[in-house]
């Protein structure tokens, strides 16, 4: 009896040993890596309308010599959409491409009365802006910690179709005149904020500056409009939707033990 009490008592001393050195030896498992957030890309086409408003100025003269004065400068309703491409090639930078196309307002008449001593005078000149359109390129800035957000600047060429027209007040040839429709083209710079506030939605405000080319409109009476110093300021707010074909980046998968 004493030995099968002291036999058993040594087989459960030694597996009692065994399964602390198994408990010792065993890995302790590691924690999860943190879990880091998707990071937002810009990558991909977009499409979108915007509001806002738009004026354009310009300082007019005729062909004789005399000044008649600035003209517009009024800002008025203008609408429209845009189309473009972005492509983000770092974690920082976003390069892309903008067509924009806006409607004007058509209370945006601008005028000035003027007293042409050639003609022996006077005439109340008027413009009025129809539509804008631009197309530029632009660089944005993002970043990890700010990645739903960029600030961006661009630049490139633009088109405004305006309606020029001249009308003698008298006394000579009192009810006279003449009108034209031109296109003007120039340079554009702009720069503007966009949030990214959901996977596939944008929202963008803008500030375009388009400088125009000095023309001289014919047809006008007697005495052809020069035209120099004008331009075409807005701010927008647009509504885009990003087609950005799930190039969020993937969260990070986590190792099951």
């Amino acid at each position: 009896m004493k030995r099968l009490l002291l036999t058993s008592a040594a087989v459960a001393a030694l597996f009692a040993y065994g399964t602390g050195v198994q408990a010792a030896d065993m890995a302790v498992k590691a924690p999860p890596p943190p879990y880091v957030p998707p990071q937002f890309n810009w990558t991909g086409f977009y499409i979108g309308g915007n509001v806002g408003a738009g004026a354009a100025t310009a300082t007019v003269d005729n062909v004789f010599g005399a000044a008649i004065g600035d003209i517009g400068g009024r800002a008025e309703f203008i609408g429209g959409g845009q189309i473009g491409y972005n492509w983000q090639f770092s974690p920082n930078w976003v390069f892309g491409v903008d067509w924009f196309f806006d409607g004007i307002a058509n209370n945006n008449n601008g005028g000035v009365i003027f007293f042409s001593p050639t003609v022996g005078d006077f005439f109340a000149a008027s413009a009025k802006a129809d539509w804008v359109t631009t197309i530029t390129a632009r660089i944005g800035i993002t970043g990890p910690t700010a990645d739903h957000w960029m600030w961006y600047t661009k630049g490139g060429g633009g088109w405004l179709q305006t309606q020029a027209s001249v009308l003698d007040l008298g006394p000579n040839f009192p009810g006279s005149g003449g009108s034209v429709t031109h296109t003007n083209g120039g340079w554009v710079w702009g720069t503007g904020i966009e949030w990214a506030f959901a996977q596939n939605w944008t929202w963008r405000i803008e500030y375009q500056y388009l400088g125009l080319n000095s023309i001289t409109t014919p047809g006008l009476l007697v005495s052809p409009v020069h035209t120099h110093d004008a331009n075409f300021q807005s701010v927008t707010i647009g509504l885009n939707w990003l087609f950005n074909y799930g190039q969020v980046a993937a969260a990070p998968v986590v190792s099951r033990y």
